[in-house]
């Protein structure tokens, strides 16, 4: 796991090495082991390492090949490299170190861009051919490892994270008022679009390629890989579900040993939810010592799942450790302000911060079950949305108006008028609203950002939803959850919390032959009697007893509204008062002030409304000022 950047000038120009190295600096963190820069002619390399598979010096990037024609800087892990190796050595190639980044640069030569079809893991790499003059990005199907670049006259920068890039003088630092918009009706930026308006994200499973010869470096990017629910499944025509188990226990069962290949010390996250506790069953299985595994624990009631993740543990016989914090928002909030770049407002980054330091403190991989919820229908709103959708049916146009028109006499934020509104939309829209995008989140947006927002069918994860018109309801909702929910929170989430302290984070659910099974379950078969995912439960029941695992889910998360009413009231209340605060060219401070008398009275459910401004005004603070 690393970090790496780099950037492409006009041909005939020079890349100059304190400018690539203070790019690669601003990513120590992520590679805390050792530094590496290529700059040849107009193009530039840079790399920090956390040595994982082969540790020695002979595997350190930029990565060139023995010829000296291909140079490359990776972040991630190819886990089926040995197999892909055996494959090429058939085929005459040769290696002279056992690291997957050697694997990489030979099945470039053997496939070019379309190497990536064969790759099982999660990966960002740079890979520079000298002889073709090409310059080749690409990133995971998942997206778990992220990658930023900026295209314009003066060439094309990238980096793992938006800070390398923005160490680059000629980065616009201008922002996009649709992504602000986005922030606040998400809980973070979608898709491709990044709060700077000239960086962007390549997508999950897309690559770029560049002729670095050419006047006007106009990069090709393209989709290679995309999950594809099966319409058959939605049907009645999916495989037998018992056949699929099998299948499903072979496959998972196989990506959890390729992600136990590591010459480091490795454990695992441990919360004692289904997800996490299966992974952790295999581990054992495959494993001749003790799985060390992690979990934190709250001293707030309600908050504490770390009896559960014990429970577990003991079950399993792991060499566990727990550790109770008491989190502190205001002590982590520039941290979390500082890793994640961009405004991002899932509050569980918060907790899943601790938990990457507790375990750093151990090993320097960890399995996470991360991924479960999407791929198997694990979020309650996809029973929620069945069911709206069933009722929207049964609806005639005029009560959905009618509905809509009710929920206007009902108080701001309470449930029946969250109720009547998810009513009286249909499909996307009434979706939309289950993943989070509020009315009471727009509305503290000023008209300027509110209109560079443009309406919801407008936004990225509409336009996925429309996109897959064959589908089903719920598999429309699950396909839009991995491509945005998924990609652009929850990994992002997870990527920048373990990477600020050096932890490399593998998730065996989000494995390309675990996904090819998932596509193929019938949603019903995953839903039914107030339960998710039901063959994933089945599954885990194999190895762990059922009544550890049969529990309200519960999320991992933190007491918002009692740090709200108690330790961060000042803290916000600071934040709204301060009239010369960058963030109120953005947002209606008015409004702003009425969602937290609100909230403080009791008369308002806001406080993930104050929470994305609070961060955001953090965000200000370090940024705008």
């Amino acid at each position: 796991m690393c970090g790496i950047a780099g950037l492409v000038v006009a041909p005939g120009e020079q890349v100059e090495r304190a400018v690539l190295g203070r790019m690669i600096g601003s990513l120590a963190h992520r590679g805390p082991d050792s530094e590496g820069l290529l700059v040849e002619g107009n193009v530039g390399l840079g790399h920090r390492r956390l040595t994982i598979i082969d540790t020695s010096e002979a595997a350190n990037q930029p990565f060139e090949d023995g010829t000296g024609q291909i140079a490359m800087s990776f972040n991630g892990e190819v886990y089926n490299f040995k197999e892909l190796a055996e494959t090429l050595r058939s085929r005459g190639h040769t290696f002279r170190t056992c690291s997957d980044t050697e694997v990489v640069i030979e099945a470039w030569k053997e496939f070019g861009p379309r190497m990536v079809d064969h790759f099982r893991g999660m990966f960002a790499l740079a890979l520079f051919d000298r002889r073709k003059r090409q310059l080749f990005l690409a990133r995971d199907p998942f997206g778990k490892k992220p990658l930023y670049y900026c295209h314009s006259r003066s060439g094309l920068i990238f980096g793992s994270e938006i800070k390398a890039l923005l160490a680059q003088p000629g980065v616009s630092r201008d922002l996009d008022l649709r992504a602000i918009g986005e922030y606040m009706a998400f809980g973070c930026t979608v898709g491709e679009r990044t709060v700077y308006g000239q960086v962007r994200a390549l997508l999950p499973g897309h690559t770029l390629l560049l002729s670095t010869d050419q006047p006007n470096l106009d990069p090709v990017v393209e989709c290679f890989w995309d999950y594809q629910p099966d319409p058959a499944a939605a049907n009645g025509r999916a495989p037998d579900s018992a056949a699929l188990l099998e299948e499903l226990d072979v496959n998972l069962r196989q990506a959890v040993r390729l992600r136990m290949i590591s010459d480091v010390p490795l454990g695992a996250f441990l919360s004692g939810g289904i997800d996490s506790s299966l992974i952790v069953a295999y581990m054992t299985q495959l494993s001749s010592e003790p799985v060390k595994s992690y979990s934190i624990g709250f001293r707030e009631e309600g908050w504490d799942e770390s009896g559960h993740a014990q429970a577990v543990a003991d079950h399993l016989n792991t060499d566990h450790l727990n550790e109770m914090v008491t989190p502190d928002a205001l002590e982590v909030l520039p941290a979390l302000v500082e890793a994640y770049d961009q405004p991002f407002a899932d509050a569980s980054a918060i907790p899943t911060w601790y938990l990457s330091r507790l375990a750093r403190r151990h090993v320097k991989v960890a399995l996470s079950g991360d991924g479960g919820d999407e791929l198997f229908y694990g979020y309650h709103r996809y029973p929620s949305a069945a069911t709206l959708d069933r009722l929207g049916r049964a609806i005639t146009p005029l009560g959905r108006l009618t509905a809509r028109g009710l929920s206007h006499l009902m108080p701001q934020g309470s449930y029946v008028r969250r109720g009547l509104d998810r009513v009286s939309q249909r499909g996307m829209v009434q979706y939309l609203h289950a993943l989070g995008f509020s009315g009471v989140f727009l509305r503290l947006l000023r008209p300027e950002v509110l209109a560079a927002l443009g309406p919801v069918e407008e936004q990225e994860a509409a336009r996925d939803f429309i996109r897959a018109p064959d589908l089903s309801l719920l598999q429309r909702c699950q396909y839009t959850d991995i491509r945005r929910f998924l990609a652009d929170q929850i990994l992002v989430k997870v990527d920048r919390a373990s990477m600020a302290h050096g932890l490399e984070v593998r998730s065996p659910i989000l494995d390309k032959e675990v996904a090819a099974v998932a596509a193929r379950i019938s949603p019903a078969a995953q839903l039914g009697r107030g339960e998710q995912k039901l063959l994933l439960r089945q599954l885990a029941y194999r190895y762990v007893p059922r009544a550890m695992l049969e529990r309200p889910k519960q999320g991992f998360s933190v007491p918002l509204v009692r740090w709200f009413r108690n330790e961060l009231e000042p803290e916000i209340r600071r934040a709204i008062d301060d009239e010369s605060s960058p963030m109120w060219q953005f947002f209606d401070r008015k409004e702003a002030r009425r969602r937290l008398d609100g909230h403080l009275a009791g008369r308002a459910n806001a406080e993930h409304v104050l929470w994305r401004l609070l961060f955001f005004s953090a965000w200000c603070e370090r940024h705008l000022r």
